[in-house]
């Protein structure tokens, strides 16, 4: 990885993008959550009568894609303020965050999966620092 720190403007600008994304896949989220209550014809009602797997595949995605915006909006946030580049505390923290949430909303495979694909991005970031 790169020195070098950029201009404030510019993680100014990637952290309003990475916030906007992971409020979209948070919201998603919870949306999917809601429309999980049975009785009601909803959206996730109709891919259950579709697919089965298409609803937890669509969850782990969603939880997966939070983790991945959130995670670089932590990232930003304590290179905004401290100028020095978020450790491995923030990142591991996050991923703790995305468990539980991802247990809580969809219950406990959809929470495993969610973690283990975004243990993957962990391990893909560690391994852009070589």
């Amino acid at each position: 990885m790169s020195v070098e720190i950029p201009d404030r403007n510019k993680i100014v600008r990637s952290s309003i993008i990475t916030v906007t994304l992971m409020s979209i896949f948070l919201v998603l989220g919870l949306l999917f959550w809601a429309w999980s209550s049975p009785g009601i014809t909803t959206p996730v009602t109709v891919l259950n009568d579709i697919n089965e797997t298409l609803v937890p595949i669509i969850e782990i995605l969603l939880m997966f894609l939070f983790f991945v915006f959130a995670t670089v909006t932590v990232v930003n946030f304590r290179l905004y303020l401290s100028k020095v580049r978020a450790g491995w505390t923030e990142i591991i923290g996050m991923l703790i965050v995305v468990l539980v949430v991802s247990w809580l909303m969809f219950g406990q495979w959809v929470g495993i999966f969610s973690t283990v694909f975004s243990f993957g991005f962990v391990v893909y970031l560690y391994l852009l620092q070589d």
